[in-house]
Formats: structure tokens, C-alpha cells, sequence
């Protein structure tokens, strides 16, 4: 996987994100000021393998499929930024949904949390595109509390796919 094929990527990761606000009804002056945070400190990602098995699975992981599950994700997610960030990295991550019908045709994406005790504590994003023909496929934003955690939630969201798939990772 070249350079350009992992830049393509994640500018169709990027135009997801933006999809949200930049092209929502309604969107609030939090929601745009988070997103413009979020998109002047995002990194590109690095090509990945998938890892080996953890020691144990301390996750019980849940794929976001409705909105309770959504707001999980939202809350953990702004939970990362500094404190002053946190009201508008809550409205900017709130307002993703995965069926809006501002999704963009060229990104299939999916999104994860896991709890521990009960309390979510881990969260990561699937972007899946088509580069030239080739299936590439990102984990975003991820949160882990653990070595073992961290590598039970990718090898869950790495899950299901084809050989051929190439994999990068941002977070």
C-alpha cells in the first residue's frame, strides 16, 4: 500500500466526519466548533497488522446500533479532550450517526464500544473504502485501557474480512 492510497483513505475518513455538520439541517455552534477542533488535530494513519490474541478478553464489546449506544460512543470520545474542549467534542461526536442520510457512498463505517465493570471505557472507528480496487480498511479514534483490551477490540473490528484487505490505524 503506497502513500497516496493511505492519504485517499483517510480524506474519505475526513469528508465522513465533516458530512455530519458541514451537510446536517441543523447543526449547533458546538457541534461545528468540535468538529473544526477535531479536524485540525487528526494524524494520518500508519499501515497495521492485525495483533496477536490477548492473554484474556476483559471487554464485553457492543457494535453501535442505535442511539443509546451512540451517545456512549460521543461521551467517551470527548472524555479524551482537555477540559475546555470537552462541551464541543460532545455535541460534534453526538451528532455522528451511521443512518442519516448524509452518509457519503464511498465509506463504510462502524463504530465500536466496550465496557469493563459496566462503565464504557474503550471505543473505536471502522472506515472502510475502496482504493484503485483495493480494500483498505482504518481503525480511527481508538481508546483502550489496557494492552489486552486495546488488542481485543482490533482484532474485533479486523474481524470478517477478506485476505486481501489492507489495514491502517490512526489513534
Amino acid at each position: 500500500m503506497d502513500a497516496s492510497e493511505i492519504i485517499s483513505h483517510f480524506e474519505v475518513k475526513q469528508r465522513w466526519m465533516a458530512c455530519h455538520v458541514k451537510q446536517a439541517q441543523y447543526p449547533t455552534a458546538e457541534s461545528l466548533a468540535g468538529f473544526e477542533r477535531y479536524h485540525a488535530e487528526e494524524t494520518l494513519p500508519t499501515p497495521a497488522t492485525r495483533p496477536s490474541a490477548p492473554a484474556h478478553a476483559p471487554l464485553t464489546l457492543y457494535w453501535v446500533d442505535n442511539h443509546p449506544l451512540m451517545l456512549q460512543y460521543a461521551k467517551l470520545q470527548a472524555a479524551q479532550w482537555p477540559d475546555d474542549a470537552r462541551p464541543d467534542m460532545l455535541a460534534y461526536f453526538a451528532q455522528l450517526a451511521l443512518h442519516d442520510g448524509v452518509e457519503i457512498a464511498e465509506a463504510t463505517v462502524s463504530l465500536c464500544i466496550g465496557t469493563q465493570h459496566g462503565e464504557t471505557c474503550a471505543a473505536a472507528m471502522r472506515v472502510d473504502t475502496q482504493e484503485n480496487g483495493q480494500p483498505i480498511s482504518g481503525i480511527y479514534d481508538l481508546i483502550a485501557p489496557s494492552d489486552d483490551a486495546r488488542a481485543q477490540l482490533l482484532r474485533a473490528m479486523m474481524e470478517a474480512t477478506d485476505d486481501n484487505r489492507q489495514w491502517v490505524i490512526a489513534g
